[in-house]
């Protein structure tokens, strides 16, 4: 990875844009341990998508138990937005142009929307799900969730997908065009607003995706700007700790081992394995924070033993589980599934991991078949001076 050596850089210009702040690329450290809290991440929206869908109300209770205790496994969603928001001034390089910027957005998120609007085509013509044209066109635009959607299409969950190309492009433009002071100053307060606005509008959760409130205040780009803001300001204080003089001891390992167990445990039992008793999601998002911090910094047992290649394989098939799993889920449904529902009673933890070994196998075969040869086909096209 690359990252961000920052200093004030004068542009003669005039007003709040006097001062910009000239992000030098260089080398920096890779994160792999990061790619495994994303593959996590991934594992457990398909566990909410799986255990909370309304076609598992014919199972009777069966099902209960899975979909209360995967009731906040909608939050790695808001993980996604923190880990994006801090990669993204990681890595930054504001001398590129705004447009290249965009371009590169559009090679890494726009070929699977593209992928699942064929795929939707052809379930349609199998009798599998019906496709929905217009709903779909604006998810090829990247407009699933920007406010002007009144519904979903098939591909509903790329919903993150626009808010991420969005947001990412607005937070991009205040770090190449803005003075460091004035967005350290109203980021966090930004960040702040925007978390009261969904747990108080949400009743202690943040959701709302689609829904948009008082006809401008869209739920799901409020949780990119949020998120996304977080992750720099975690950013900011990743920094600061590495700037340290840091002493590593058995004590500091076992202490910081501790720590990112304890961590690791709770988000994922309180966000997959168990209904939080407490209503407020802001818990969840703090706990993360910490967590993903931990991980950064890889001070303790626990953030070391999954920074290996392993985890960085796990982590490039995170984003295509998470396109194509709703998809394989309609598709495991009408064939299996709906005609079968009675293995799903007797072996419902059977029935999660089959569905789920199909789901990463299909995931792999994307990434390689369609991620990977579609994203350097459009490096080419879009920088053909590059290459």
């Amino acid at each position: 990875m690359e990252a961000a050596d920052i200093k004030e850089k004068p542009t003669g210009g005039e007003g709040i844009c006097k001062n910009t702040v000239d992000f030098t690329p260089i080398k920096k450290e890779r994160f792999l341990n990061v790619e495994f809290l994303r593959f996590i991440c991934a594992v457990m929206i398909f566990l909410h998508h799986y255990c909370n869908t309304y076609r598992f109300g014919h199972f009777g209770k069966t099902f209960d138990v899975f979909m209360k205790n995967t009731h906040n496994a909608y939050m790695p969603v808001q993980y996604f937005f923190i880990i994006a928001g801090f990669l993204l001034i990681y890595t930054i390089n504001t001398k590129q142009p705004l447009t290249d910027f965009i371009k590169k957005k559009i090679i890494r998120l726009w070929p699977l929307i593209a992928f699942l609007f064929i795929l939707y085509i052809l379930a349609d013509l199998f009798g599998i799900t019906k496709f929905q044209l217009y709903p779909n066109i604006l998810s090829l635009l990247f407009l699933e969730n920007a406010g002007v959607t009144l519904k979903w299409g098939n591909i509903g969950h790329d919903w993150f997908l626009s808010v991420l190309f969005f947001i990412s492009i607005f937070y991009f433009y205040i770090f190449k065009f803005f003075d460091k002071k004035i967005y350290n100053f109203f980021i966090p307060i930004g960040v702040l607003i925007c978390y009261t606005f969904l747990i108080n509008v949400n009743h202690g959760g943040i959701g709302g995706h689609i829904k948009t409130t008082a006809y401008i205040f869209n739920h799901g780009i409020i949780q990119g700007i949020a998120g996304m803001g977080f992750g720099y300001i975690l950013h900011e204080f990743y920094q600061y700790l590495k700037s340290l003089q840091f002493v590593n001891t058995v004590k500091s390992v076992i202490l910081y081992s501790i720590i990112e167990g304890y961590l690791l445990g709770f988000v994922v039992y309180e966000t997959c394995l168990h209904k939080m008793r407490f209503n407020n999601n802001i818990i969840l998002v703090i706990a993360f924070a910490a967590l993903f911090l931990t991980f950064l910094l890889k001070r303790g047992f626990v953030s070391r033993l999954f920074e290996n290649k392993f985890s960085e394989m796990l982590g490039r098939y995170a984003f295509a589980l998470y396109m194509t799993h709703a998809y394989l889920w309609n598709i495991l449904y009408k064939i299996w599934i709906k005609h079968h529902s009675d293995i799903c009673i007797a072996h419902p933890y059977l029935s999660i991991f089959v569905s789920f070994f199909i789901a990463i196998i299909f995931a792999i075969l994307t990434y390689h078949f369609v991620e990977v040869p579609a994203g350097k086909y459009l490096k080419k096209k879009f920088f053909p001076e590059k290459l």
